[in-house]
């Protein structure tokens, strides 16, 4: 199952949703900035999940509105739901991000560019950390439910150690 897919059913669990209501919550929960979703891919991803008989969807007309499709989770794809989270929390996988792929290939460039592509890297992560606090403090409910305010300090906390591992690896390799 895709991220996109997870998210969306996991949306889907206590409410139905049409698929504009859930670009708003994707807005309004700031969930671009952990994870990857394209407004089109909510469709497609609606798509799929009832094409696998994982959701069902009806058409609802409101007054003055088109008939909208409204997408619902099946009972037992909650149970599914559960156990996608679980494993996720549970499990550890080695994610081969762009900056591995960098460094596996650094040789390719001078000493200097890799040494000045790692201090710009510091200083996004510096302005990342910020805008992740201003964020978490200026988020209505953070301080009162744990798995908000968990969206917020554990990419915090990566960047801390991210920092710290790359203050020590500029320091063991271009000024020794």
């Amino acid at each position: 199952m895709t991220e996109i897919e997870i998210i969306l059913l996991a949306l889907l669990y206590d409410k139905d949703y049409y698929g504009y209501e859930v670009e708003r919550i994707i807005e309004q929960r700031n969930m671009r900035e952990w994870t990857n979703i394209g407004f089109s891919s909510i469709y497609n991803s609606f798509n799929k999940l009832e094409k696998k008989g994982l959701i069902n969807s009806r058409y609802e007309k409101e007054y003055g509105s088109p008939k909208r499709k409204v997408y619902f989770i099946k009972d037992e794809t909650k149970v599914i739901v559960k156990k996608q989270i679980i494993k996720i929390l549970s499990e550890y996988t080695s994610d081969a991000s762009k900056f591995d792929i960098g460094m596996a290939f650094s040789y390719l460039i001078s000493k200097e560019e890799f040494y000045r592509a790692l201090m710009h890297r510091k200083e996004n992560l510096i302005k990342r950390r910020k805008f992740i606090l201003e964020k978490y403090h200026q988020h209505p409910t953070a301080n009162e439910r744990p798995h908000i305010k968990a969206l917020f300090e554990r990419p915090i906390v990566c960047i801390d150690a991210e920092k710290v591992w790359m203050e020590n690896f500029i320091k063991e390799n271009f000024f020794e």
